[in-house]
């Protein structure tokens, strides 16, 4: 099931990638929850997405993102990312690198779980790098 899971996560990936929102929210479970430790805070259920975008996104003038690594963790799958932005208020630029946790329930993205670092998300899963 694993393969299969790394297959959903990328394709929301992918949809995210192209803001082809009609593609990507039947992808998510209804109660899907994303825990963000960058904004310090939960979003619930599909308005949560909603509103964990907008929030996320309010932040940066530009906002680019990719993933550079796909790691199949049985359940889980880990997704380590790298995003150029520049701060809205500030027009500062940033590069921030960060890992994605994402856990599927009956092949929907059920949970996703924010890490400042890979090792953080690997730790918080059980495994060693």
């Amino acid at each position: 099931m694993s393969r299969e899971n790394v297959e959903a996560v990328r394709s929301a990936w992918e949809a995210y990638a192209r803001h082809d929102n009609a593609a990507i929210f039947p992808l998510y479970d209804p109660d899907v929850e994303i825990h963000d430790v960058f904004l310090d805070r939960v979003y619930r259920g599909l308005d949560g997405v909603r509103e964990f975008f907008r929030d996320w996104l309010s932040a940066w003038d530009e906002y680019q993102s990719e993933v550079e690594e796909w790691i199949d963790a049985g359940d889980n799958v880990v997704a380590i990312l790298h995003a150029w932005a520049r701060g809205k208020q500030s027009g500062v630029p940033v590069e921030q690198s960060s890992a994605h946790v994402w856990t599927l329930r009956e092949g929907k993205l059920w949970r996703l779980r924010i890490y400042p670092t890979k090792a953080d998300a690997l730790n918080a899963l059980g495994l060693a790098e």
